[in-house]
């Protein structure tokens, strides 16, 4: 392999050197990107004890605030504890019903102005019962924490920077007249690897499972079978909401969920919602001596001018 500079080389540095190191950087910066992505959406070995999460603490799992913020509606309301008024805002009924989460109590706080269902999570007593529940998800392992979001974008900011070099390089060398084979087929498994990880998830991957282990155990609360809210209770018809969505609050109550304005939405029975789960791959190109014209056939490779550009 000639690594020495000739004339006409593009930025001074010759095809071939530049395609074994630009290879060799790609390739340190995907496999510790993929190992750490891996390590810090992992979650705990045994999610098993998502089981005695409550449904607020599914809900935000599953959709994160504004799904918490239906599931304890959908709670409350079976419990007759709110009630929504002809001008479609939302009102305390009844008496504090047993067992509430300081999101109920939030929600009630919050209704007693009224308030409309839409504008719950603007309240400050609400956001911070919010923020409560996702601090303790946090703990448990079953979301990513901030510092552990920016991690992943700064793993996943680092192949974008060389992919951007990589284009670059590409660029001038088609300009300059030099073979770029090689280095396209390369920036081709690095954007690959890129767009696999592009998005950075909430949820780990132990939230992930466990999360589809309870729809399935759960099946009985999903709008489709028809669940008898009056037998599962209060926390039957927020566990409904928490896992399959607004579409349990219409099956609940539809005059009560038409009234509030609450948008109709089912979850998918995946794990896919906005706080989606993750998946990594991707792989690196490699390039061996050959000619020195071009990249491919008889006896071709990167050689002479290269085929880094």
């Amino acid at each position: 392999m000639n690594i020495l500079a000739a004339p006409g080389d593009t930025w001074g540095i010759p095809g071939p050197l530049f395609l074994k190191l630009y290879l060799m950087v790609a390739v340190v910066a995907v496999v510790g990107t993929l190992l750490h992505r891996r390590r810090t959406t992992a979650g705990p070995p045994d999610a098993a004890g998502i089981d005695q999460l409550g449904p607020q603490q599914v809900a935000y799992l599953n959709g994160g605030d504004q799904l918490a913020v239906w599931s304890a509606l959908g709670g409350l309301r079976a419990a007759g504890a709110i009630d929504v008024r002809s001008d479609r805002r939302l009102i305390a009924a009844g008496p504090t019903p047993t067992g509430v989460t300081p999101l109920d109590h939030a929600i009630r706080n919050a209704a007693r102005r009224p308030v409309a269902a839409g504008k719950l999570g603007r309240d400050p007593g609400v956001a911070r019962a919010l923020e409560q529940l996702r601090q303790g998800l946090e703990q448990h392992g079953l979301l990513i924490d901030a510092d552990g979001v920016r991690a992943l974008r700064r793993g996943r900011n680092l192949l974008l920077v060389l992919l951007a070099l990589g284009v670059v390089r590409l660029v001038a060398g088609l300009v300059n007249g030099r073979p770029v084979g090689w280095l396209l087929l390369a920036l081709a498994g690095l954007g690959l690897t890129f767009a696999l990880i592009a998005r950075t998830p909430r949820r780990t991957r132990s939230a992930n499972t466990a999360l589809r282990h309870l729809r399935s155990s759960s099946h009985h609360l999903s709008p489709d079978s028809a669940p008898a809210y009056a037998t599962y209770g209060a926390a039957g018809a927020a566990m409904g909401v928490a896992l399959f969505g607004t579409a349990s609050l219409y099956a609940l109550d539809p005059g009560f969920a038409a009234q509030a304005a609450i948008q109709r939405q089912a979850l998918s029975s995946g794990s896919g919602s906005s706080y989606s789960g993750t998946s990594c791959g991707g792989s690196t190109s490699s390039c061996s001596g050959g000619s020195s014209s071009s990249c491919g056939g008889g006896g071709g490779g990167c050689g002479g001018g290269g085929c880094g550009g």
